[in-house]
């Protein structure tokens, strides 16, 4: 099977900081281009922060996989290495030999994350003591990169993950002003529930979005009022069906894309 790119190399970096697990900060997975040229290089990188863009990677210890979904639906992996003492993800850079759509996928790992006073812990409630609230945590982010001409459904591609959001058209045949429906879904059904929405430059305020919306059947309008780079969040509660082990199941997914 011919790959349909190749990774150039990882970049190093020092001075990150140990991203926390911690509901209120977000995996994105973010590209200094959107819009490359075939062989163009790309540098991805991964941010688990309050805020958007992220400054910080996140500790590889807490993720599972990244990979690419070409165009053509062929996914390939990508190999995650590790940067300076805190063991973060480092950059990865590439290029993409052929032109489409592309979606890049990381995966953080499924398991307990439980908040107790001595600060939070990566175990289920009942091994631990003095909890305050233990959680099931499931959390990936997607990035959309469009290479040449926008082709194929990656962008709607679902990645098999319980809790997901789905943007409803390639990024690439959008522009500045026109909506965008993203879809927000719970083991394969429609979820009513907020997305969350903004773009890089809006704010560095923690927590800070452009538009929330509500979903309705599903499914919630975002008006793409900016060019540049966006992200659309979502994140979903409700009670674990062991109450013993943890109180709530945490779902968190993040895309991001560009808009020109």
């Amino acid at each position: 099977m011919k790959k349909f790119l190749f990774v150039v190399s990882v970049v190093c970096l020092t001075g990150a900081l140990l991203c926390p697990n911690v509901s209120a900060h977000y995996l994105s997975v973010n590209a200094d281009k959107y819009f490359p040229k075939v062989g163009e290089e790309v540098t991805i990188s991964l941010g688990m922060e309050h805020q958007f863009p992220a400054k910080e990677s996140c500790d590889i210890e807490k993720m599972e996989k990244m990979y690419v979904i070409g165009s053509d639906g062929k996914q390939i992996d990508l190999k995650m290495i590790p940067e300076g003492e805190k063991k973060l993800v480092a950059p990865i850079k590439m290029k993409f030999d052929k032109p489409g759509t592309y979606l890049v996928v990381a995966e953080k790992k499924k398991g307990f994350v439980s908040k107790t006073t001595d600060g939070y812990q990566p175990k289920s409630k009942k091994e631990l003591q003095n909890v305050i609230k233990s959680f099931w945590s499931e959390g990936h982010a997607k990035a959309i990169i469009v290479v040449g001409k926008p082709s194929g459904n990656a962008a709607q591609k679902s990645v098999g993950w319980r809790f997901q959001v789905i943007p409803s058209a390639d990024p690439g045949t959008l522009k500045k002003g026109d909506a965008i429906n993203a879809a927000v879904t719970l083991d394969g059904k429609p979820l009513d529930t907020e997305v969350s929405a903004t773009y890089a430059g809006f704010s560095t305020e923690k927590d800070a979005f452009a538009q929330k919306a509500k979903t309705d059947k599903g499914s919630a309008k975002v008006e793409l009022s900016s060019s540049g780079v966006w992200l659309i969040k979502a994140n979903h509660s409700m009670p674990y069906s062991n109450p013993e082990e943890a109180d709530e199941y945490s779902f968190t997914c993040a895309v991001t894309f560009g808009v020109r």
